[in-house]
Formats: structure tokens, sequence, C-alpha cells
């Protein structure tokens, strides 16, 4: 609990004085650059010292958005010169996703992301033709030039407070962008565009499972379920602690498959497996294998001391915080709250948000198969209520 309350005073520190430090820079920065009469020359101007910290707060939410829009856009125009096709497009929770009933708004979220630009290969397109370098680099390549124009308007011309302290604020989180998402790393489990580039770059075996990723979250968008998607897209290769995260992504995309054929037990072994990997399993796939695992145990050996151990708080937070975007999460809450505490009240409010958005999703195809396990889970309630009645007594049986 104190760590809840922590954490948001912690990060309004932090913002406090990176804007005062920010705001000291652009004093500094300004004092040559400022048209004249905005110039001060003895002691302190309080004024300017309180528009400055305000411009710091305002151009730094401003300025984060315009990269974060460009920043998407310009994987969306890479990918799209190079042959792909658009898919979804989403900047925060807001995104913008081709059906086959058109272009439709529906709210979308990835833990650690800001946004994401999803397009489609071309069918038939063979691996080796994959144009995976524009796509992946399109994003840094766009913020690259949004700091290339801020830093050459800054120095053609004088500007005023406002203006200087824009273009400024513009180079300084663009340059951010530019460090975090082209040096190669892996941030809180998602892969950035420069280790997207690496590895796709060392590794050209792995393009066909960036390439398949890709091609089935097309396939889900327009309702199509997993075990419907051509069975050449999703490989059954297990992985170690040296599985790159596309060869990780494609087994968390099997176990999804065998969830989709009712293969629970076979899930469930995968889902242990991946769970095994420790910290070699990035964070977020950690918590997308974990909820499900939880619903496989309880489908199949149904061990309690399995489910304690597996459904921690940090799960459970991050599974009821997701289950708004993610139709899965919905039947991972209903099946617990069913099997495992016997809440049938409580879990009927799962089912009900699922049947209810189930076409509102981004990908109706995993709310398709959100509703075949939640069938799934009822048939086994049912059998452990017929395995708790008594013995029906026969008269006059010998």
């Amino acid at each position: 609990m104190f760590k809840r309350y922590l954490r948001p005073v912690l990060g309004f520190l932090v913002a406090a004085v990176v804007c005062y430090l920010l705001m000291e820079l652009i004093i500094g920065l300004a004092k040559d650059n400022l048209e004249p009469r905005e110039k001060h020359t003895e002691g302190t101007d309080y004024g300017l010292l309180a528009l400055s910290i305000g411009l710091s707060l305002v151009w730094l939410f401003v300025c984060t958005f315009i990269h974060l829009v460009m920043h998407e856009l310009g994987h969306l125009i890479a990918g799209m010169l190079t042959g792909y096709r658009f898919l979804s497009f989403r900047v925060l929770k807001f995104t913008l996703v081709k059906t086959d009933e058109g272009l439709r708004w529906k709210r979308y979220h990835i833990p650690g992301t800001g946004g994401q630009c999803l397009l489609e290969l071309p069918e038939g397109m063979k691996e080796e033709e994959i144009p995976w370098f524009w796509y992946n680099a399109g994003g840094v390549l766009m913020n690259l030039l949004l700091v290339a124009m801020a830093f050459f308007f800054l120095r053609m011309s004088q500007h005023g407070l406002f203006g200087f302290s824009f273009l400024l604020m513009m180079i300084i989180i663009g340059l951010y962008i530019l460090l975090t998402n082209g040096i190669p790393m892996v941030i809180g489990g998602i892969s950035n565009d420069g280790h997207n580039l690496l590895t796709l770059w060392r590794q050209p075996g792995m393009r066909k499972f960036f390439a398949h990723t890709l091609q089935i979250a097309g396939l889900l968008s327009r309702g199509k379920r997993v075990g419907e998607v051509p069975r050449e897209w999703i490989e059954d290769i297990p992985v170690s602690v040296k599985s790159t995260y596309l060869e990780i992504g494609n087994r968390v995309n099997y176990m999804s498959l065998l969830e989709d054929l009712g293969r629970y037990v076979e899930a469930r072994m995968v889902g242990e497996e991946l769970i095994g990997l420790g910290k070699a399993l990035p964070q977020i796939f950690r918590m997308e294998v974990g909820g499900e695992l939880v619903m496989m145990e309880l489908m199949t050996a149904k061990r309690s001391a399995v489910v304690d151990r597996l459904w921690t708080t940090a799960l459970q937070r991050y599974t009821l915080l997701n289950s708004k975007f993610s139709p899965i999460k919905l039947a991972v809450l209903y099946t617990y709250e069913l099997l495992y505490r016997r809440d049938r009240e409580k879990a009927n409010t799962y089912r009900e948000q699922l049947e209810k958005y189930q076409h509102d999703f981004m990908m109706p195809g995993e709310a398709r198969t959100a509703l075949s396990l939640v069938g799934a889970a009822d048939s086994r309630y049912s059998e452990s209520l017929q395995a708790e009645l008594p013995p029906v007594e026969v008269e006059g049986a010998v």
C-alpha cells in the first residue's frame, strides 16, 4: 500500500527536478537568442522564471505527444512505401483499426508502450523478400528529421521565449526518444526499434517470425481465431534461455493455438516451459503467459499450490487492468473466480463484459477464443458439481 502512494509522489518530484533543470537551461541559452524586448539585465526576473517553468511543463507534454505521433507515422510511411498494408495505428490507448467493415476506432493498450503501428505483409511474400529494415527504422528516422528541423529553425533566427523554448524542447525530447529507441535494448520486456533491427540483421532466420506475428495480428483483427490461421505461421519450436524474443513470441502463439484447439494439457505444458525460463522470459511475456497458465492449470491438473504460486498480486493487477483491452484476460478472470474461488456471481460479471464488448476489442478473433474458453470453464464447473453429488441410493438394491 505504501509503494502505491510513494510511486506518484516520487514521479512528481522527478518531474519537478527535470522541469527546473530544463527551465535553467532555457533561460541560460535564451539570453543570447531572445528578442531584445524579452531580455532582462539586472537581478532575477521572477516573471520570466515562472513563465519558463510553466512553458517547460507544457512543452514537455506537447513535444512528447508530437514525437510519439510522428514516430508511429514514420513506421507507417516507411512500411507502406516498402509494400506493407495498413492494419492499425495506435497513440496512447486510441487505436484506428482496419476491419472488414472499414476503419474503426477502438481502445487498446500494451503496457510499457505509448503507441504502435501494425502493418500487414502481402499474402504470398517469400521470407527472403520481407522488407524488414525500413518499417522498423521509420520511427527513429522521423524523430531524427524532427530534431534536425527544430535545430535548423532554432539557429536560423532569434525567437521569442515561446518559440525558443518549444524548439529547444523538441530537440531534447527528440534526442531522448532517439536514444531509447535507436540504441538496441529491451525495456520492460519490450524490444525497441534498434533491438528489432539488430536482431533481424544478425539473424535472418528470425525474419519469418517477425512476418508471421504481423500476419497473425491481421487475421485476428478481422475476426479469425488463432486456430484458423495457417499452421505454418505458428511453429512447435521449444525455447531456452538463449532464445530470442521473436522465438519466444512464436512459442507464446503456439500456446494460444493449443488453447484455441482445446488441447489444454499441452497448452499448460508449454506455459510451464515458458515460465521455467525465469528472468530470461521478458516481463510482458511473463505476465501474459502467467495468467493463461493459471487458466490452463484450473482446466486440467487443478493444483491449488500451483495456482497460489502463479497468481501473485502483480499478476492479478496486470490481468485486471488489461482486461479492458484483452478478451483473454476476461476469460482468465472468469475461470479463476468460477473454478478456484467458486464464486459464480463474480465470475458472471466478467462473462457479461466479454459478451457485451466482444465486437469492440481490437482483435475480435481473440474474443471468439475467449468465449470458447469460458464455455470450457463452464463444462469443468458442471463436472465438478456432478462429482460432489452424493451417490443415489436405490431402494431394494443389494
